[in-house]
């Protein structure tokens, strides 16, 4: 039955028509029929009618980089200290536990603050994960990481159809991930036609890693049996991405904090995504990628939150507003929430369903908080 939805703004993320006053969205069966103003279409429409009042609406948020295995570890770890002691103190923790409650406290929050699709990470329980998503009602898709040296006999991806998602692959990293495990990983991604993650340039230790140079991490992965027969390709971590082929339109850098000019060029170049994870990586304390200069660079930008082991919340408004106000330069309200919308469902190929408010998009959208309005004011 076809339901008309009432709000006093809408923001669709169109380029046609980004902002309507006093808007109207008509669906039928979960898909958008029409989107324009209530008094254009309500005279014509019979059916249910609701008014969310006084409020602006956007697109559902896609949350472009999670780790909802560690959802139960909010609270838990260590921050502030650098990324050796976060890993050391993670190792530490129950990270082969996932208790149901702690995955319905995270589905809650998703939904409460607007998230509609969750590019997920899963080290250990991907088809676990996958069903979650499905059951709670999110669109996903589940990247399983490919972490080690051996290359799984069966493919990384566990077999399984879904109405609201799927399954891709995603590499751990350049330097706990062997070459041709990360070459296979992104050859699996593209055969199934899906988009392929990485971690990327995060730290300063996997620069030095990467180089060749001393590194108290890479000490510490040898002194677990880890790594032993690694040979640094002497390369920046960006360049032996690209180098190995990885690195394309379909793959969704994430991190990129410890990234120079010419990294940006290739990355671009490539026209690989990024997705900034700016409070996981204040939170570790690995630093802050230079924002500017990969938004400078025409480069397709999303935000993700990380996992709840490196971050308060799964509140995407959050992540905006922490961006936002440390932002140096010129950011328009459209700006940043394509880095939440658009841009996401481009990077993971779902552009035909969500990212915009417009006819035959999914029927979800999102409430905009008023104090992240007042930003751009």
């Amino acid at each position: 039955m076809p339901e008309l939805t009432r709000a006093r703004r809408a923001l669709t993320m169109t380029p046609e028509q980004s902002a309507i006053d006093d808007a109207a969205i008509i669906s039928d069966n979960g898909v958008i029929i029409s989107v324009g103003r209530y008094r254009d279409l309500a005279p014509q429409f019979s059916g249910s009618v609701t008014d969310l009042g006084d409020v602006s609406i956007a697109p559902g948020l896609i949350n472009a980089h999670s780790h909802l295995e560690l959802c139960h570890l909010r609270g838990s770890t260590i921050a502030g200290q650098g990324f050796m002691v976060w890993v050391e103190d993670l190792l530490r923790q129950p990270i082969f536990d996932l208790p149901e409650e702690a995955l319905a406290k995270a589905s809650r929050e998703l939904k409460r603050t607007g998230t509609v699709m969750v590019a997920d990470i899963a080290t250990r329980f991907p088809e676990r994960m996958a069903g979650f998503f499905e059951k709670s009602g999110f669109f996903f898709i589940v990247f399983t990481e490919a972490i080690g040296e051996t290359v799984p006999e069966d493919g990384f991806v566990p077999a399984g159809e879904y109405a609201l998602g799927c399954g891709s692959v995603a590499g751990h990293s350049l330097y706990t991930t062997h070459v041709d495990v990360l070459r296979a990983a992104k050859a699996e991604s593209a055969t199934l036609g899906r988009p392929f993650s990485l971690h990327l340039a995060e730290h300063d230790d996997e620069v030095a890693i990467m180089a060749g140079e001393p590194s108290g991490f890479l000490d510490l992965l040898q002194g677990r049996g880890r790594l032993l027969d690694f040979v640094p390709p002497r390369k920046a971590p960006t360049q032996q991405a690209a180098d190995l082929g990885l690195l394309d339109e379909r793959t969704l850098c994430v991190h990129c904090v410890k990234v120079s000019d010419a990294d940006i060029e290739t990355i671009r170049q490539s026209g690989a995504s990024i997705c900034l994870c700016p409070r996981s990586n204040e939170f570790i304390g690995v630093g802050r990628a230079p924002w500017e200069a990969i938004r400078d660079a025409g480069i397709n930008c999303c935000l993700g939150t990380d996992s709840l082991a490196s971050n308060h919340d799964l509140n995407l408004w959050n992540e905006a507003v922490y961006f936002r106000e440390r932002y140096q330069g010129v950011l328009s309200l459209h700006d940043m929430l394509a880095m939440m919308t658009v841009n996401p469902a481009h990077a993971m190929g779902v552009e035909e369903t969500l990212g915009t408010l417009e006819p035959g998009r999914a029927a979800v959208w999102s409430i905009v908080p008023d104090d992240f309005l007042q930003l751009f004011e």
